[in-house]
């Protein structure tokens, strides 16, 4: 359901994105209000997205040196989203909305086929693999049909917290946090939140187990990970 009051700390997040296009439809929409998309600042954030998405997908692999593919796609991605961090790659092709509404953390892995309607501000937290043909979509409709014809809609933002594995093809509805270290398997559909290091599977997705925290597995001498040295990209 829409919100009925704007989200001074989904605002204030939204503050500190490369791009977004600060105006009353804009605070409404990323707050889960009702807001028409076709105001002439959103329609324009859209198309800069659907420039900087083909420049992104399109790149010349020929033209670029194979140990420079890593940072001219780094480059590329972060005049594409509101925030990036080092160490992080996307695979494309990448399918954004308005991409400006999206940060993503640091050391990230992200493969082929993700879609991010980020209608809603979609904050990825740092380590976090996703698989292929993920969609996270942060953008609603009511299921009243007079709104679809009033033309509006909502949206409600998205995180994925540090540490988390999203499988392949899962899909991520709107107003969504998973918590950190936890791993959502192949398919599923997340309706709800999934607490920090669990296990969660199935349409809808639900809890299957929880696992050990990172401090936990730190401690144990019988992980088998716990001495492995990183290798960086």
């Amino acid at each position: 359901m829409a919100a009925t009051a704007k989200r001074p700390e989904i605002i204030d997040l939204s503050r500190s994105l490369r791009g977004v296009p600060q105006c009353e439809d804009y605070e409404r929409m990323i707050s889960g209000m009702m807001y028409n998309p076709n105001k002439p600042e959103l329609l324009e954030a859209r198309h800069q997205c659907r420039g900087l998405t083909a420049d992104y997908n399109n790149l010349d692999t020929k033209a670029v040196p194979s140990d420079q593919i890593f940072d001219k796609r780094l480059e590329l991605l972060r005049k594409l989203v509101g925030k990036v961090g080092d160490g992080t790659f996307v695979e494309p092709p990448f399918r954004p909305d308005y991409g400006c509404n999206i940060s993503i953390g640091s050391n990230c892995f992200i493969n082929w086929d993700l879609t991010v309607l980020d209608t809603s501000l979609v904050v990825i937290g740092d380590r976090v693999q996703i698989g292929t043909g993920v969609s996270i979509f942060s953008a609603g409709h009511d299921t009243s049909v007079l709104s679809r014809q009033k033309f509006v809609e909502f949206g409600h933002p998205v995180f994925i917290e540090d540490d988390c594995w999203i499988g392949g093809n899962v899909v991520i509805l709107p107003g969504v946090r998973i918590g950190r270290g936890s791993t959502v398997g192949a398919g599923a559909v997340v309706t709800k939140d999934i607490p920090p290091y669990s296990v969660a599977v199935g349409s809808p997705a639900r809890v299957k187990k929880t696992i050990q925290s990172v401090e936990e597995e730190e401690q144990d001498p019988n992980n088998p990970y716990r001495n492995l040295v990183r290798e960086d990209r």
